[in-house]
C-alpha cells in the first residue's frame, strides 16, 4: 500500500449518527457515498454542471471504484475528503481520493473510474471536447 497523499481539492464531510453500523464505527458503505459527494462537489466547483436537476444527453457513469480502509471512523468525527483526477482518456477517467479525520490520520484511499457515456443512445461516448479541455487543465 502506497504512502496517502492529500489532493488539492477537499471537502469537509461531517459524520452522522446513523452513518455507524452495529460495531460503532462508519459503515464501509457509507465511506462510497462520501466519496461520491466529494466527487460531485468536485464537478460543480469546476463548473461541469450549470444545475445538478439539468437533463443531460450525456454524462459520467461509475464503472469500477475501489477502497483502502485504513482506520476506523465514528460519530462526531469531521472527515477532510481531497480528490483528484488520476487520468483521462478519450471515453472514460479516474478519479483518486484519499480521506483524512481530524488527527491529521489518512482513514481511507480510493479510486473511480468513470465513464462517459450517452444516455439517448444508451452507449458509451467520446467525453465531449469542452469537459476533457477542462479535465486535463485540473490534471496537470
Amino acid at each position: 500500500m502506497s504512502k496517502p497523499e492529500r489532493y488539492p481539492y477537499s471537502v469537509q464531510q461531517k459524520v452522522a449518527w446513523g452513518d455507524m453500523d452495529a460495531f460503532g464505527h462508519v459503515n464501509n458503505v457509507v465511506y462510497a457515498r462520501y466519496f461520491e459527494t466529494a466527487r460531485a462537489s468536485y464537478f460543480n466547483d469546476m463548473g461541469l454542471w450549470e444545475s445538478p436537476q439539468k437533463p443531460a444527453e450525456g454524462g459520467p457513469v461509475l464503472t469500477h471504484i475501489e477502497m483502502d480502509y485504513r482506520k476506523q471512523v465514528r460519530f462526531p468525527e469531521t472527515i477532510d475528503i481531497s480528490v483528484k483526477l488520476e487520468s483521462v482518456k478519450n471515453r472514460s477517467f479516474s478519479i483518486i481520493c484519499s480521506m483524512w479525520n481530524q488527527a491529521g490520520e489518512c482513514v481511507l484511499t480510493g479510486k473511480a473510474e468513470l465513464l462517459w457515456f450517452n444516455f439517448s443512445t444508451g452507449k458509451p461516448a467520446a467525453i465531449p471536447n469542452a469537459y476533457k479541455e477542462q479535465f486535463l487543465q485540473q490534471n496537470s
